[in-house]
Order: structure tokens, then C-alpha cells, then sequence
């Protein structure tokens, strides 16, 4: 029997595109099906830590990635005390060549990793294409889909479903996205000003309960991200007007900048129910939506993408299908179990209003960041969010409890062990 080698990836953000240029890299056929008539260069995630630095290395995309990026070493959460805490992630450098996080726009990354796709043989890209609806979910999988000259099928062997935490695809298939949304609204503003001639390092997060911030470098060109929490009783032209007022929590006096753009979003901590309904896979946002403080939604990304480019060309080169199931719990169990918590505990810190607890935070901060050792193993619990290598015992590693009983694993807390 010969085995057909043609996939389907709706969404042609990093993790589909990822996603499609790995898997076409070993000969599989790839057709992108994206609503939009070009990539989305709106506000978003521009911080790749050192595990999406593996992961693009191993995709053989890491060095044009370094010559559009910034680099970065340093962490630093600002406390109400006047405390500066830093993480230098060049602790790192003898356990892992990836001892850095580089700085640039997902959109620079999704262009960067279009033109290589689009290099390969037998790629496409269909550009302003909408997902209707599965036709078919049996021996292959046949979608519908509209157009501006109308509504066409597509048929593919697989079909991953990158388009994002509003995904068609997942509604279509009624795959119930569990968990909540937060009351919050964030504004993610980007603004040319020289942050670290006025004491920021690349990544930095403010702990207030009222006037927190994420402050991260964007490029070489001082271009940073500034987010921040505003009021969700507000239209976005009154969150818009707000902007320079705002500013002048995070910025010097009289200092003078430069808005490039800003919008604003709500934050949602869900899952989808399933990872796999047959011959449709998801990945990405359309799996998982999380807080983006601490950037491990971005990154989860990213490794649902290197996992299921590995899982997918097995099976489409005549391995058992088992391995899809184990890319479906696996990449589940990890948003569950370290995704998840880790980033409510990020937003908690930020944002934490009780002064015993902000109290505790900066205490366990101050021991930790005082410790290379405990620097360290902060660092490095961030490649726990790497799936295990499979193996056909996986179930037996991957239980009920693993998936539905989520533990939290606190990657800034000092420990003694």
C-alpha cells in the first residue's frame, strides 16, 4: 500500500507554518489554508526562550533567526520596595548552548519561516481562503472552504488546525475549549524608547497590584513592548486615549517616545478537550490559550509544532497512528500540568494586590536570585515544557491523573532541595 504524504495546516501563524515547513522539509506535500490575504502583523508574542531557541535550531532556522533578533541574558521583576531582582540566563552555558532568549516580532518569525517553506516543493500557500467545515473525517479528511470565487473542498491525508483560540476548526468539530476567561483587559502597546539606558534589561515584569507592567525588548532599533492591565468597562478608543497617561508610571519624566501601535485583548486559561478528533489535529492557540505573561503560551506553541512535525512524519512514513495519540496527551498534559499554573502564578505575581503575600514573593525572589543554583534550575525547568521522546509504553506514563489534575510548578519560587 502506498502511503499518501498530503496535510492540510489551517492557520499560517508560527505554529502552523512551523509546523508545515518541518513536515514538508521530509517530502510531505503541504497546502496552508489561511483566511487572512496576509500575514498578521498585529501585537504579539516577540520573546523566544531557550527552548524555542532549540527548536528553531533544530529546524535549521536559528541562524536567520539571529540575524533579525535581539538578544537577551537578563529577567528583573521590579518590586514595590525599590527591590530589582534579576535572572541571568547565561548561568546556563554549561549545560545548554541555548543560554540567551532573542527578541523580535512571531510575524518577522512566520515570514521568516514562509520564504523557506515556500522554497520547498510542493507548497502552498492559499491566501484569503475561509474554513467552512469537515466534510469528511474517515479514511481521509475532505474540508470545505470559501473563496473569492467561491465555496471549493480540499482534500489531505491530515489536517492540523493552527488557526488560533478562536479556531473554526475545533468549533466545527465541537471539541469543548475548557477553562475560563479572566476578567481583565491587557493592552499591549509597542513604543520606541531607550529602556535600557534608564536601568530596564530585555525582560522585565513590575509588580503591582494596580500599575503592573511587562516590559520587553522588541528589536535593536529600541523598539519595546510594554504591557499592561486596563479597565475591561472601557471602549478601546478610552483605553487608546489612556496610553500616555499610563506611561508615566513606566517612563522618566518629561521623556520623550515614540507609539508605534497598541491595542487591546482579553486573556483566557483554556484547553481544548482533545488534541486529535481523527484525522484533525490542533496545535497552538487552537489547543491552548493561556495568559501571555512569561511567554509559555508562544512557547507551548512552538513545541506542539516540533512535536507534531515528528509524530505526523512518522505516521505519514507507515508508523502506527499510536503516535498521534501520544502527540494528543502529551502536548495536553503539558499545558495542563506546566503551562497552566505556571502562567496563573505569573499573572498572580504581577498583579498581586495582598501585601503579606507580595512580601513573600520578593523574600523567595531575593533568596533565589542570591543562589546560581537556584537561578539555574529555574531556568532550565522552562525546557520541561519539551515533550518526553515517545515510546509505546506512553500510556502507561501519561495516565488519567497526569492530564486532569493539573499540578503547579512554581519556576520562581527558592526551594531547598
Amino acid at each position: 500500500m502506498t502511503t499518501r504524504k498530503n496535510v492540510l495546516v489551517i492557520g499560517a501563524g508560527p505554529t502552523g507554518l512551523l509546523t508545515a515547513y518541518g513536515l514538508a522539509k521530509q517530502g510531505v506535500h503541504v497546502t496552508v489554508v489561511e483566511e487572512r490575504a496576509t500575514l498578521d502583523d498585529s501585537p504579539r508574542a516577540m520573546v523566544y526562550l531557550p527552548s524555542s531557541l532549540k527548536a528553531l535550531d533544530d529546524l535549521g532556522l536559528l541562524e536567520d533567526a539571529e540575524k533579525v533578533g535581539a538578544r537577551g541574558h537578563a529577567f528583573t521583576m521590579r518590586f514595590a520596595s525599590g527591590y530589582i531582582g534579576e535572572l541571568d540566563h547565561r548561568v546556563l552555558q554549561e549545560h545548554t548552548p541555548y543560554y540567551y532568549t532573542l527578541h523580535f516580532g512571531q510575524h518577522v518569525l512566520a515570514k521568516l519561516i514562509l520564504d523557506r517553506f515556500l522554497q520547498l516543493p510542493n507548497t502552498s500557500v492559499l491566501w484569503g481562503t475561509r474554513f467552512n467545515r469537515v466534510l469528511d473525517n474517515s479514511d481521509r479528511v475532505a474540508i470545505e472552504v470559501s473563496t473569492q470565487a467561491g465555496e471549493q473542498r480540499l482534500e489531505a491525508d491530515w489536517l492540523v488546525a493552527a488557526d488560533g483560540a478562536r479556531s473554526s476548526v475545533r468549533k466545527a468539530l465541537d471539541i469543548e475549549f475548557e477553562g475560563f476567561t479572566w476578567p481583565d483587559t491587557f493592552m499591549a502597546t509597542n513604543v520606541y524608547f531607550d529602556f535600557a539606558a534608564h536601568g530596564y534589561c530585555e525582560n522585565t515584569m513590575i509588580a503591582d497590584p494596580v500599575e503592573w507592567a511587562v516590559i520587553s525588548k522588541i528589536n535593536n532599533d529600541n523598539l519595546w513592548r510594554v504591557a499592561y492591565g486596563e479597565r475591561s468597562d472601557w471602549s478601546e478608543e478610552e483605553r487608546q486615549a489612556n496610553v500616555a497617561k499610563r506611561y508615566q508610571h513606566f517612563l522618566p519624566e518629561s521623556a520623550s517616545y515614540k507609539l508605534e501601535r497598541a491595542s487591546s485583548y482579553r486573556v483566557h486559561q483554556r484547553c481544548a478537550s482533545t488534541y486529535r478528533a481523527g484525522r484533525v489535529l490542533l496545535a497552538g492557540d487552537a489547543a491552548h490559550a493561556t495568559s501571555p505573561i512569561g511567554g509559555l503560551g508562544f512557547t507551548a506553541g512552538i513545541q506542539d509544532a516540533t512535536t507534531l512535525i515528528e509524530a505526523l512524519g512518522l505516521v505519514l512514513n507507515g508508523h502506527d497512528e499510536d503516535v498521534l495519540d501520544y502527540y494528543a496527551g502529551e502536548r495536553r498534559r503539558i499545558f495542563l500540568d506546566i503551562v497552566n499554573p505556571l502562567a496563573i502564578e505569573h499573572k498572580r505575581r504581577v498583579q498581586e494586590a495582598d501585601p503579606v503575600k507580595r512580601a513573600q514573593d520578593e523574600e523567595g525572589f531575593r533568596k533565589m536570585a542570591s543562589d546560581p543554583n537556584y537561578v539555574r534550575n529555574a531556568l532550565m525547568n522552562l525546557f520541561a515544557l519539551v515533550s518526553t521522546p515517545y515510546s509505546a509504553d506512553w500510556r502507561d506514563r501519561l495516565s488519567e491523573r497526569d492530564v486532569r489534575e493539573p499540578h503547579s510548578m512554581p519556576l520562581f519560587t527558592a526551594t531547598d532541595d
